[in-house]
């Protein structure tokens, strides 16, 4: 038995390792790639920093930079006017600046709020 249980490790190891093979070279993103702490990090730190948001002001970031709406778009999709959506981004990326300052350059400027 511990021969039998030896020798089906052994090709379950060789089939695994083909496929894991095959399906790098028909896949590149499949690959193996460093883990990229300073990413990971980055995205922690941006979505706690988007949970401390109002609801309003997330949903007007999320259309107009992840969805790339335009401010007129925006505005139908939330029903309400153009202005509401130009001052609702304004304050909520201010507040991002100032609840997570190590991400002020991902929202632009890159000057710290006290700084200005």
């Amino acid at each position: 038995m511990l021969y039998t249980r030896a020798v089906d490790g052994w090709r379950s190891r060789r089939r695994r390792e083909a496929w894991d093979e095959a399906a790098a070279r028909q896949r590149p993103e499949l690959r193996c790639h460093p883990d990229d702490a300073e990413t990971v990090t980055r995205r922690l730190v941006l979505r706690e920093a988007l949970a401390k948001l109002t609801p309003r002001q997330r949903a007007v970031l999320v259309l107009r930079f992840y969805e790339d709406l335009t401010e007129t778009q925006t505005a139908e999709a939330l029903d309400c006017s153009v202005s509401t959506v130009k001052s609702q981004t304004r304050y909520a990326l201010d507040r991002l600046r100032r609840i997570a300052p190590e991400l002020a350059e991902t929202f632009g400027h890159g000057i710290p709020v006290e700084a200005r």
